[in-house]
């Protein structure tokens, strides 16, 4: 369906609004303008006779698409497959009266 000039309008006067909840919600400007553009082709192709409020269907449709890209971030990361770094251990070699995070010994310096 192709969009005429007063469907443009109403994107453009929802656009910075649109563009400030993307942002608070997936945290990057460029994340937040990606989901912004897939909202305007998402409301490209919607029957806008259908739609009785505008800005409320802008925002529905950005919100979740935000959703479901932070839903698909977290998935990726729980199923990383590469090689994982290996924990400090507390017996390795180096400077055996090193303080630890939670000894007050910590705030001052030491050497090795």
């Amino acid at each position: 369906m192709a969009v005429g000039e007063l469907e443009v309008e109403t994107f453009q006067a929802a656009r910075g609004r649109l563009e400030a909840i993307a942002y608070r919600l997936l945290g990057s400007a460029a994340d937040a303008e990606d989901a912004v553009q897939d909202t305007y082709l998402r409301w490209q192709s919607a029957d806008r006779s259908l739609i009785a409020t505008p800005e409320a269907w802008l925002t529905k449709v950005l919100t979740n698409l935000c959703l479901n890209r932070l839903t698909s971030a977290r998935s990726r990361r729980e199923t990383y497959v590469g090689q994982w770094l290996p924990s400090r251990s507390s017996t390795g070699t180096g400077c055996s009266d090193r303080p630890t995070p939670w000894s007050s010994a910590s705030r001052s310096r030491w050497r090795c």
